[in-house]
């Protein structure tokens, strides 16, 4: 199965084109959905591209998980949400293996919080890395 998997971002378009030909077999093909461009040109780019590799490709239940602030209308102010400090932008399970996949771009670096999580998620067995590119992404997943 590995030999068959996207190498590159325009393959995971085209992959992602013959499985909207399978979803809508009974529409004629100028009417099926056009895959849109997967980039990672950007953090919030290679997220989706991650995600769209891990859960379409791969079959993996992966997840995106949002850190940021949530906005409160009466006070008028932010205030902190929800999640621990420090948690994967992505989590994931494939194949029985949690994954947790920290995406950075440009100059972005892991914080304190973050590599304190990538020690507790290894101590505990799983998987920790960190996606600065697509085919980065890649390389890493096809050493699993």
């Amino acid at each position: 199965m590995k030999n068959d998997l996207p190498t590159n971002l325009k393959e995971l378009r085209a992959f992602a084109t013959e499985l909207n030909k399978g979803k809508y077999s009974n529409v004629p093909e100028h009417a099926i959905p056009k895959a849109q461009p997967f980039k990672d040109s950007s953090a919030n780019e290679l997220t989706k591209s991650v995600l769209y590799d891990l859960i379409e490709v791969r079959g993996a239940a992966a997840y995106r998980i949002n850190n940021v602030g949530i906005y409160d209308a009466k006070r008028g102010v932010y205030r902190k949400g929800g999640t621990v400090k420090g948690i994967p932008d992505i989590i994931a399970v494939l194949d029985g293996r949690f994954l947790g996949i920290e995406v950075k771009y440009g100059a972005d670096r892991q914080s304190a919080d973050q590599k304190v999580v990538e020690l507790e998620i290894q101590g505990a067995g799983g998987v920790y890395f960190i996606a600065k590119t697509y085919e980065g992404y890649l390389d890493y997943m096809n050493k699993l």
